[in-house]
């Protein structure tokens, strides 16, 4: 078994099982809970990494299973209905560090909304249009066992490098207009925001970047979203792909729905505003806990934005 891949799986579905056991409004039966601590009780305690953060959840797991199993090795235990019981009577502590743990996510995630409520007034203030891209980035899932979360984070640093390379050129094409290159597809790029999640049923890390561009140097959304997603492809030499969320298609929904918020945003209509507020928003949306990174290096961060400029 690949114990990277193996790794971010486990965590994801340890993870989902205590929310499925200290979640009120969820039923699950004392069979169905020693299955799954057979399937994921002895990975999740050899694969335990030490240089990685952990969310609560995986740490009760293995507080209350440590109670339940005392000095047996991982590999000598059977998860019986009895044991099984004697683990929840354990978990059963962590009842309102749970509902808490909620309480505090919703609560940074609500910061973090007020944050790009902030980051994108400013620009809706200082420029009459914005073209506004909005591009998942995954990686292949039958190539996740090479990317564990520090590799991820080399990615996304890598994707920040980018962006900088490229404003670089353009303040260089600014003084050489003479400058035979393309431009680069983070040129004219005016802000940008990000965040991080973790796949519910695969462990999969992905990653929802919005990028804001002046739309009076730049039109063609469809074709930056894809570029982008190329550049994302390079940055993983092959390991990853994208979501273009520009397409003809699903600006047209949007459209239909009244919600078309991404592609040419007019900043004299309340309503493109409104909409393009909104679109942006889903990077932070406090119902998305399940969704939160489970494992990450400690230097690491789940959600950021552009600076804004001081004048």
């Amino acid at each position: 078994m690949n114990t990277t891949l193996l790794h971010d799986y486990v965590v994801a579905r340890v993870d989902k099982l205590l929310s499925d056991i200290l979640n009120p409004n969820t039923r699950i039966s004392i069979q169905q809970i020693s299955e799954q601590l057979n399937l994921y009780y002895q990975p999740m305690i050899l694969l335990y990494n030490n240089d990685l953060e952990y969310v609560n959840s995986i740490k009760w797991f293995i507080g209350s299973c440590y109670i339940v199993c005392d000095n047996y090795y991982p590999n000598e235990v059977i998860w019986d209905e009895f044991m099984a019981q004697e683990f929840l009577k354990a978990l059963s502590f962590y009842q309102y560090e749970f509902a808490t743990a909620k309480t505090d996510f919703a609560f940074q995630e609500q910061r973090n909304s007020q944050s790009l409520l902030n980051y994108l007034n400013y620009f809706t203030k200082k420029y009459s249009r914005l073209l506004i891209v909005r591009v998942d980035l995954k990686i292949k899932l039958e190539l996740a066992h090479l990317v564990d979360v520090e590799t991820f984070q080399g990615f996304m640093n890598q994707l920040m490098k980018a962006i900088q390379r490229d404003k670089e050129t353009e303040k260089k094409r600014k003084t050489n207009s003479n400058m035979n290159i393309d431009k680069g597809c983070f040129e004219d790029l005016r802000g940008y925001a990000w965040a991080i999640e973790q796949g519910v049923e695969s462990g999969g890390l992905h990653c929802h970047l919005l990028l804001i561009y002046n739309a009076d140097k730049r039109q063609q959304d469809w074709y930056l979203g894809e570029a982008v997603g190329k550049r994302w492809v390079e940055i993983t030499e092959g390991l990853g792909y994208s979501s273009n969320g520009n397409t003809t298609e699903r600006k047209r929904e949007y459209k239909r729905r009244g919600t078309l918020g991404i592609g040419m945003i007019h900043t004299d209509n309340l309503l493109e505003v409104k909409n393009a507020i909104y679109a942006a928003l889903y990077l932070t949306r406090p119902d998305k806990y399940e969704q939160r990174l489970k494992a990450w290096t400690p230097s690491m961060r789940s959600f950021g934005r552009g600076i804004i400029p001081k004048s």
